[in-house]
């Protein structure tokens, strides 16, 4: 069997979820990854070196939006693809479902979020409007592909009603998460291998600071909350959310995926908030594997129920309270919930708790 993925650019959430699939798929399925040079002479160019994988076949193609089109299909073609799925955008699909017209070919279309939440959530902004208005061509590549998955519970339940399509074509597939790789370790010796206060309170933050991210409400909580310590992993995009300056933010631009672990594991909080549907996220899922805690919001839709994840209001003040009344917690309680959100994480976001479905969704 072979499967081709398609990606203009490179992601790094993308070389996560490819690697993650070269581990769980049998032996005998031939992986190919499609990308192109559309990002060349820019920042992003760099970033194409970092497919680093090791089953998966990479081809490079010239980006046209036109030419494009015949040359995946002419790929396909040529190396007898039994199925091909977008990687990243829905977008992605358009020309692997223009490359598969005449054939047997499955078409699996995965959209990487929450998506008919997120409008609802963040209509107003200009990426909001941006997502409600791909609804349009959503709602016609769903009519070409085989099966379709979603990271949202919420979205997944809907899909039928929105898209007019059996209820059998939709999957709910969450991102899973290495909890092999995401794991506890002693909290005070790693905040002194990372040069922290052993007696701070700390809460951490990973991935771009944005509006979409509830950058707002971070930034808020930063500035009210003098007396914790935020660590926060990614760029910070100051056009859309000015960095406050003050002395209880620490920024770190990048850290190496394999070390994230113990950055998780040094802080008492995950702020894992944001305007981009009703989902978990694969950061939230992150922090919980390593026994901390997180900040979410109040409508939230995930598997199974826990303390470990402190929903929060976007109300500053109400969430303030959320805050400060963790910290107030004796130590008993706070490594309680410590292993309530190891235990979380293994039984409801793991790598081999989502295998099979995986499996199921790809190759059956």
């Amino acid at each position: 069997m072979k499967i081709c993925f398609f990606s203009v650019g490179f992601a790094f959430n993308r070389l996560v979820r490819l690697r993650y699939y070269e581990k769980i798929f049998p032996k005998d399925v031939e992986m190919f990854l499609i990308t192109t040079d559309k990002y060349s002479g820019t920042k992003e160019e760099n970033y194409q070196a970092q497919w680093d994988l090791k089953r998966t076949k990479i081809i490079l193609m010239k980006y046209h939006p036109i030419k494009l089109l015949f040359e995946v299909r002419k790929f396909c073609q040529k190396n007898k693809i039994n199925i091909v799925t977008n990687m990243g955008h829905p977008f992605g699909m358009i020309p692997l479902i223009f490359g598969s017209i005449g054939s047997k070919r499955k078409k699996i279309l995965y959209f990487f979020g929450d998506t008919l939440e997120t409008p609802k959530i963040d209509t107003f902004s200009k990426i909001g409007i941006r997502t409600l208005s791909a609804l349009i061509p959503y709602f016609l590549i769903t009519r070409f592909a085989d099966k379709i998955a979603f990271n949202g519970q919420s979205s997944t339940a809907k899909a039928p009603v929105f898209f007019l399509l059996p209820k059998s074509r939709f999957y709910c597939l969450h991102a899973p998460v290495n909890v092999k790789l995401f794991h506890q370790i002693d909290k005070q010796k790693v905040r002194k291998e990372l040069g922290l206060n052993p007696k701070d309170k700390i809460i951490i933050y990973v991935g771009r600071v944005t509006r979409r991210k509830a950058g707002h409400l971070l930034s808020s909580l930063i500035k009210n909350n003098p007396d914790v310590t935020f660590l926060i992993i990614g760029k910070w995009i100051e056009e859309e959310i000015p960095k406050p300056i003050v002395r209880n933010l620490k920024t770190f631009n990048k850290i190496p995926n394999e070390q994230l672990y113990k950055y998780y594991s040094a802080a008492d909080l995950a702020f894992a908030a944001h305007l981009q549907g009703y989902s978990l996220g694969i950061t939230a899922e992150e922090a919980l594997a390593c026994g901390t805690p997180v900040l979410h919001i109040e409508k939230l839709s995930a598997p199974g129920k826990t303390s470990a994840i402190i929903k929060i209001p976007f109300d500053v003040e109400n969430a303030n309270k959320k805050v400060r009344a963790f910290f107030e917690l004796p130590d008993n309680q706070k490594k309680a919930l410590s292993k309530e959100a190891r235990s979380y994480a293994e039984k409801y976001c793991s790598d081999e708790v989502w295998k099979d479905r995986y499996l199921d969704f790809y190759l059956n």
